[in-house]
Order: structure tokens, then C-alpha cells, then sequence
């Protein structure tokens, strides 16, 4: 209704309109932001392929992965709710050239039994694969709350076919691998614990790694297992949600799960030939994602490498 009567009273936003902020809905209302009056640029498009200015390049033979989880019913199938991200989540995160050249170096002494995979590789697996928004995954750790568990993380892979015959030097290799991880304490919005917040999760892993001498070529993984996700968990059942957007929504979700990864060399548009193999410095890789995902692309428009790839004027600076 709050919203409703601020839309009708500018309903075309020609006049300055401020931001009204709220901790809480309507008890807790922090200080307006105020209008600018000023349009924001527009910004010409990138070329088609080149890189995009406004994301981090990234080494040549990096590989980007893709991350999909789902909720599981009693009955074993996935929940038909995806609007929440305790029942579905998207994520993406880069596997460096220098952790490829660790785990051939693992698989380049491989004998006729399983090969154990660098923990580098497979941790970052483990972290990525857990339900519900950012901050809530067991290896997060992004408060003084405490470190998060990696109870188990066991992983090995077996060669099962050489493709010579295609491309010599192209290896496939099967993984399979069992994890477990564990958090007593999450962060919430930046204001402390809730009395009975946990995250659990346990996961069989099995799938195929390609390799092509010292490269991934090819990532493709399942897991499924079981997980417990309690957050906000002293707010009652029925408070209002939209009232606290930033400390996020109560969570009591304790089902199987299952998850699925895919990666492949990120393509051309994506890298750079002069980009850093470990992370920038600075903020760390999971803190900027997190900032840029909360604030958006725009924000990125505003970083000096940023304006000047984009050839922004003195004047569209100042904007």
C-alpha cells in the first residue's frame, strides 16, 4: 500500500523522487537517499566477442563452470517451487589455469587404481553446491561468526578412455567422490547469529573430467545427497517477509538435494591475453562477486579500468 500511494503521487518520475531505506519495515526507516535529478548514460555495447569491460578478464584456457541445484520432494523429484533459492539455485565460478596444472600433475602418476584429486579443485566443487542465498554456505565464511567445516572431501578419478584416435593427448577420466560440510553459526545481514541457524550438507558425487595434456577440456558432475538449511530462525512463521528484505526470508528446509556442474574453456569474449591466472587484487573473489551481485552491473561502471575501456567522457564521469 506504501508503495502504492509513492507510485500514484509520481507516477512518471518528472520530479525528484528520494529513496526511502528501511532496516525493518516501517519501524526501523534509515535516512532517504535523495534524487539527482540526472539520467544516466548510455553506454555503447562491447563489439560482439571481445571482452566485456565491466567483468574481471580472464586467463586464456580458464574454465567457466555453470552450477544448478534443486530441492527435492519426499518422493525424490524436484520441487516444483523454484522462485526460492532454497529450492533452486544458478551459480558460476572459474576453475584457474594453475589448479588445471596441479590435477594433471595428480593424474600424470595414475596407475591402474583411482588417483586422489588436488583439494584445490575439489573444494571449490564443495563450497559452490549448497542451497538458499549468499553468505548461508558452510565454507562461506564471510563474518567473525566462526569457519565453517570441511568434514569430508574425498575425491579420486580413473581413466576409462583415451581419444588418440580424435585428438591425440586427450585423456577422459571418471570421478567419483563423497563430501560433507557444516556450519553451526551463519551471518545474518551483517548483524549477528540466530539462536539454532545451521547448514549441513552431504553429497555423492560421480561424472567425467576431459583433459587435453595440462587443460580441462571438459567438467561434467553430479551429486546428490541430503542437506538442512536453518536461517533466521528465531523470526516467526508468519512475519511479514517483505518487511525485512535485507536480513532475507526464514528458511527450515531439511531434504535430499541434487546438483549438477558443467564447465568448458571460457570463450573468447570472456578472457583476456594479458588477464592474471589468480585472483585481482583487492577485495577477494567471493566478496566481489557478492558486491556485484547486490549492487548490480552499474555499480562496476564507476571503476577507473572500467571508464576508460568504455571511453567515457569527462562530462559522463561526472554523471
Amino acid at each position: 500500500d506504501h508503495a502504492k500511494e509513492r507510485f500514484a503521487k509520481y507516477p512518471d518520475a518528472k520530479k525528484p523522487v528520494a529513496a526511502e531505506v528501511y532496516q525493518k519495515f516501517p519501524s526501523q526507516k534509515r535516512e532517504d537517499v535523495a534524487d539527482s535529478g540526472k539520467d544516466l548514460p548510455v553506454l555503447d555495447r562491447h563489439p560482439e566477442g571481445k571482452h566485456c569491460p565491466a567483468e574481471p578478464p580472464l586467463r586464456k584456457g580458464t574454465v567457466a563452470v555453470r552450477l544448478f541445484g534443486r530441492a527435492l520432494d519426499k518422493d525424490g523429484k524436484p520441487v516444483a517451487d523454484t522462485v526460492r533459492s532454497e529450492n533452486y539455485i544458478e551459480d558460476r565460478f572459474n576453475i584457474a589455469v594453475q589448479t588445471q596444472e596441479e590435477l594433471a600433475k595428480a593424474l600424470a602418476e595414475a596407475g591402474k587404481d583411482p588417483v586422489k584429486l588436488p583439494l584445490e579443485l575439489t573444494r571449490q566443487w564443495v563450497k559452490q553446491a549448497y542451497m538458499g542465498v549468499l553468505g548461508v554456505g558452510p565454507l562461506d565464511d564471510i563474518s567473525h561468526l566462526g569457519k565453517g567445516a570441511l568434514k569430508k572431501c574425498d575425491f579420486g578419478a580413473q581413466k576409462v578412455a583415451s581419444r588418440v584416435a580424435l585428438a591425440p593427448g586427450v585423456t577422459l577420466w571418471r570421478v567419483e567422490g563423497e563430501s560433507e560440510t557444516f556450519v553451526g553459526k551463519i551471518a545474518n545481514a551483517g548483524v549477528g547469529d540466530m539462536a539454532g541457524d545451521m547448514h549441513e550438507v552431504k553429497l555423492k558425487w560421480h561424472g567425467f573430467i576431459e583433459m587435453n595434456e595440462n587443460r580441462m577440456t571438459r567438467l561434467v558432475l553430479s551429486a546428490g545427497g541430503e542437506e538442512k538449511l536453518k536461517f533466521n530462525s528465531e523470526r516467526g512463521k508468519d512475519e511479514n517477509e517483505v518487511a525485512i528484505l535485507p536480513g532475507g526470508h526464514r528458511v527450515d528446509m531439511a531434504c535430499g538435494v541434487r546438483y549438477g556442474i558443467l564447465g568448458e574453456p571460457a570463450g573468447p569474449d570472456k578472457v583476456a591475453a594479458d588477464a592474471p591466472d589468480a585472483p585481482q587484487p583487492g577485495a577477494p573473489q567471493d566478496a566481489r562477486r557478492q558486491i556485484t551481485e547486490t549492487l548490480g552491473p552499474p555499480f562496476l561502471v564507476f571503476r577507473d579500468k572500467v571508464q576508460e575501456e568504455l571511453k567515457l567522457s569527462d562530462e559522463q564521469k561526472k554523471k
